[in-house]
């Protein structure tokens, strides 16, 4: 009887090492059949909002990718990780992307300070970055794998000045930014060409992410009697500091930047934002059908109209795919086909690379009226 046992237990032995080899070649050949890319997004923070719009617009790119058949018949998947807007938790994650994931292109951050921090480690290890969001105009200079389908800081800081002085007819101005690279940089190119072209900046203040008072930035400022505000930042902060004007009885005229361009920010300002301008990128022609598609499917999939960089995130998959569907693999052949794109239709509009893995938009202005969005004549 001893002998019998000792002969089931051998067998159920054998049949369970050979369900876990069995397992783990299946684990095998499905890790083969799957192309990883990475994403560094600020899931969670200040900068969330734009994190989520740019992660749902990657997976949406990626759910149409793969029904289609995916990339030369494999799956692609993107490994996510959350950076919370920090350089220090951007770096981490790339490391680890790099390191534990084998890696070879990572899409992100949204956060200009985080891709200048990662910029170095991509660089060094030959990894292409591109970032559906990051605006700095230190970037251009931060690396050859370093890429962003977002417009640099030194256009969108540029057309703002001209549109400030030129159309709008300020001639002393107040600026009131966020404290990080994305704020300097634009601050810093707007204030440049202002006053070159004749304004003045009679006082500039700063906020920190995550500010919940600016009461006293907001005195400050009221108290120089400017034509207006520039006010370049991230959507929970500006709807703080909104509302704290009209609180202050603070009138002043407001100019901002694409980040105002999301329907949260006129759920979190509500009525404060009533009279606000901003610049965008020119919207692309809605009838192409790369757009088209796009704002149906994403309404599809998430009952609700894309945000601030969902439509770059989406296009950022879309471009990474592309290259790795023309037999590159390594970081240095995603590079070097990334950099001869000409034209790729997205759903933000084509796409074409500069020297310094930039691209170059024309740019609007949009005015809250009756809590909309619309066109301002101003623009025309």
């Amino acid at each position: 009887m001893r002998g019998k046992w000792i002969g089931l237990a051998t067998i159920i032995l054998v049949f369970v090492a050979v369900g876990v080899v069995f397992v783990a070649i299946l684990s095998t050949r499905k890790s083969a059949e799957s192309l990883k890319v990475g994403a560094v997004l600020p899931l969670t923070g200040s900068a969330a909002v734009w994190g989520q719009n740019a992660k749902m617009g990657m997976d949406l790119a990626v759910d149409q990718i793969n029904s289609g058949g995916g990339v030369n018949g494999k799956r692609l998947v993107v490994i996510y990780e959350d950076s919370q807007s920090d350089p220090k938790l951007a770096t981490s994650a790339l490391q680890k992307l790099i390191s534990a994931d084998g890696i070879q292109v990572v899409i992100g951050d949204i956060a200009s300070s985080s891709v200048l921090a990662m910029a170095p480690i991509a660089e060094r290890n030959h990894i292409v970055l591109l970032s559906p969001g990051a605006s700095n105009p230190e970037i251009s200079h931060a690396g050859r794998y370093i890429f962003r389908n977002w417009q640099s800081d030194a256009l969108e800081g540029e057309v703002d000045a001209r549109f400030a002085y030129d159309k709008l007819k300020w001639r002393r101005v107040a600026l009131l930014h966020v404290n990080n690279a994305y704020g300097t940089g634009l601050a810093d190119v707007f204030k440049r060409v202002f006053t070159n072209l004749g304004g003045s900046v009679l006082r500039e203040e700063f906020f920190e992410q995550s500010a919940t008072d600016m009461r006293t930035q907001i005195t400050k400022i009221a108290a120089t009697k400017p034509d207006g505000i520039y006010m370049p930042g991230y959507p929970p902060e500006m709807a703080t500091a909104l509302k704290q004007m009209r609180e202050l009885a603070v009138t002043l005229p407001i100019l901002s930047v694409q980040a105002f361009d999301d329907p949260e920010i006129l759920k979190r300002a509500g009525d404060a934002a009533e009279g606000v301008i901003f610049s965008v990128p020119t919207p692309p022609d809605p009838k192409q059908p790369v757009v088209s598609a796009f704002h149906s499917q994403y309404a599809q999939m998430y009952h609700k109209e894309p945000g601030v960089c969902s439509d770059t995130g989406y296009d950022a998959v879309r471009i990474v795919a592309w290259a790795i569907g023309q037999g590159a693999s390594t970081g240095a052949q995603i590079r070097e086909k990334m950099a001869a794109l000409n034209d790729f239709p997205g759903a933000a509009g084509k796409t074409t690379f500069d020297a310094n893995g930039d691209v170059v938009r024309d740019f609007s202005f949009f005015k809250v009226k009756d809590g909309k969005f619309q066109p301002t004549e101003a623009s025309k």
